[in-house]
């Protein structure tokens, strides 16, 4: 705490009448605004009393001083004359300044005073708390902010803030307490919501694994536990680690129900890294976006007159800085994009490609299939022009209704043709 009391050697009087001089003691009471002065007479005004008052009583010891002249109970302000006439001070410069130190050491104290009664409602709320709170957590942090913003400002003396934190940090660990023993609960809690949820989820995985499966009532499942996993309580670990299991049990049933693409295949892997790309670029832009909004800000607040140079200046030098970093983030930006826009072309060249492999290998196996049914075809109906040839040749040389004469040659050599055409059927 700066000083409170203060003692004055004054002169009464001039050169032609006589001049008197008189010890003049004042004492500060911050809390009420107030000023006890007391004049002592010029007799009781001795160098060994000012010499202990200076020693002792300023520092705040109880020493025996004679009745005053006059004593009195000003109110301090800044028009107030600390040295009532005909009185002059001696140290006029004293005067002014612990004048000025004093109006200081008043609106500091009302300050502290102000956040004391803020405090006590607080502490009156938080007091009657049978569990935690996050409302009033909130609350203490916005109180203790605002004092910090003081303390750093310098407008609160230690004694005032060392108090203030002493009591805030009983309020906080009270809180945190309560905190402690809500989030004991809470895990208790989270321990057994996560054990309900495996026994759903556990059933589902295994039978992702399964041969036969019905992958379409497997997802639509799986999509339901989704949905109510949203909702049970756990905690945050728990529901990131759940949460990649569900993601894992999405992706192998989309595995299994396309076996034959891979998620290593050139293709995939450059379109992952086009996704992560563009999350990337989003990012970029938010955070250009962010950093404009501030320069905004800091420029507007350029054409407040109503701020000091010092202050000015500040807000000059951090424009500056804010200006350099959009610059910097926007030159990144503009090479993510020329990265993305060359991804996006390897992309189509590699989807081109894969799709004129596509129909090359479709033409094939069609030519492939024409070719085997043509010859399947083909040897079908050779074996069935060999399987009628010895009934034709029968039904040529063996006439039923029109006898013909031959001759005695001939007649051998028809018999040699039948004897071969039964011989043949025989042996088929």
């Amino acid at each position: 705490m700066k000083k409170s009391r203060l003692v004055l050697w004054a002169n009464k009087g001039s050169e032609e009448t006589g001049i008197e001089k008189s010890l003049i003691t004042l004492e500060l009471q911050p809390e009420n605004n107030r000023i006890v002065r007391n004049i002592l007479s010029a007799e009781d005004s001795t160098e060994d009393l000012a010499l202990a008052l200076i020693t002792k009583w300023k520092k705040g010891e109880t020493i025996e001083i004679p009745t005053p002249a006059t004593q009195e109970e000003i109110e301090l302000s800044a028009s107030l004359t600390l040295v009532p006439e005909p009185y002059e001070a001696i140290d006029t410069d004293l005067v002014l300044r612990t004048q000025t130190e004093w109006i200081f050491i008043v609106l500091s104290t009302k300050l502290y005073q102000s956040y004391q009664n803020e405090l006590e409602e607080l502490k009156e709320q938080i007091n009657k708390l049978e569990k935690y709170s996050k409302s009033n957590w909130d609350a203490m942090k916005n109180f203790w902010s605002k004092v910090q913003n003081q303390i750093k400002e310098h407008n609160l003396f230690r004694e005032h803030s060392q108090a203030l934190k002493s009591e805030v940090n009983h309020l906080f660990d009270f809180l945190k307490n309560l905190r402690s023993a809500e989030d004991a609960a809470f895990e208790t809690e989270s321990a057994k919501n996560v054990a309900d949820f495996l026994e759903i989820l556990e059933p589902i995985e295994k039978a992702i694994d399964e041969e036969g499966t019905d992958l379409q009532k497997l997802f639509n499942k799986l999509k339901k536990v989704q949905n109510d996993f949203k909702k049970i309580k756990i905690t945050r670990s728990s529901r990131t680690e759940l949460w990649e299991r569900i993601d894992k049990a999405f992706k192998a049933i989309k595995e299994k129900r396309s076996p034959g693409s891979s998620n290593n295949s050139a293709d995939k892997r450059l379109s992952r890294r086009i996704e992560g790309l563009e999350s990337a670029i989003n990012k970029m832009q938010t955070s250009i976006n962010r950093d404009q909004k501030e320069l905004d800000i800091q420029e507007r607040k350029l054409n407040d007159s109503n701020v000091g140079q010092l202050e000015t200046q500040l807000r000059e030098v951090k424009a500056k800085l804010i200006k350099e970093r959009i610059t910097s983030k926007t030159r990144k930006l503009d090479d993510m994009h020329k990265t993305l826009k060359e991804l996006n072309t390897r992309l189509e060249k590699i989807v081109a490609k894969q799709a004129k492999e596509e129909k090359v290998r479709a033409e094939k196996e069609a030519a492939a299939k024409k070719a085997a049914a043509e010859a399947a075809e083909k040897a079908a109906q050779e074996a069935s022009v060999e399987k009628a040839a010895p009934v034709v040749v029968v039904e040529e040389v063996i006439p039923v209704s029109k006898p013909t004469v031959l001759g005695a040659d001939e007649e051998e050599e028809l018999g040699e043709i039948i004897a071969e055409v039964k011989t043949k059927e025989e042996e088929e």
